[in-house]
């Protein structure tokens, strides 16, 4: 009996302070709704964490290619760990046909993959540059006469 009294005593409480009637409903934050806009949400999340030569986890930091198997394997979709790798098991597409999620391709050398980033959308990319940097979110023009390439993710 004594907690139904201080209920509603707490509820009297709310009511004459106004709380309960001046809510307002916040809609829930929704999904992405493509696997590539999940792997870019989750690439995004890590911006900040530290470049780690063959790191792929949050806890101990990211190389490029790592960011996006761990962003990728996350929005439900394995692919496979180097950049290389990753750029064999892509779909080539174009740059006018980019969407987020597609992945970009660097060749310090002009024609061996060495650098992967994933396209965020909006003419931006998200990847873990180099050692002694984090991972960032940066121009699409980054390293421009260096790319060599743009693959998709088979779903």
């Amino acid at each position: 009996m004594p907690r139904i009294r201080l209920a509603t005593f707490v509820l009297a409480a709310f009511l004459a302070l106004g709380a309960l009637t001046s809510c307002e409903v916040v809609p829930a934050p929704t999904t992405p709704a493509t696997a590539g806009e999940r792997a870019v949400m989750y690439a995004r999340s890590e911006i900040g964490t530290p470049y780690l030569w063959g790191g792929r986890t949050p806890g101990s930091g990211f190389d490029c290619s790592g960011l996006t198997s761990w962003a990728w394997e996350r929005a439900g979709k394995w692919i496979p760990r180097t950049s290389r790798d990753q750029y064999a098991a892509t779909q080539r597409i174009t740059r006018s046909d980019l969407r987020p999620g597609d992945l970009v391709f660097y060749a310090a050398d002009g024609y061996s993959i060495s650098h992967v980033a994933m396209y965020a959308g909006d003419g931006r990319i998200v990847h873990a540059r180099k050692p002694g940097t984090y991972v960032e979110h940066q121009s699409f023009d980054w390293w421009a006469s260096n790319r060599v390439g743009y693959g998709r993710v088979p779903i």
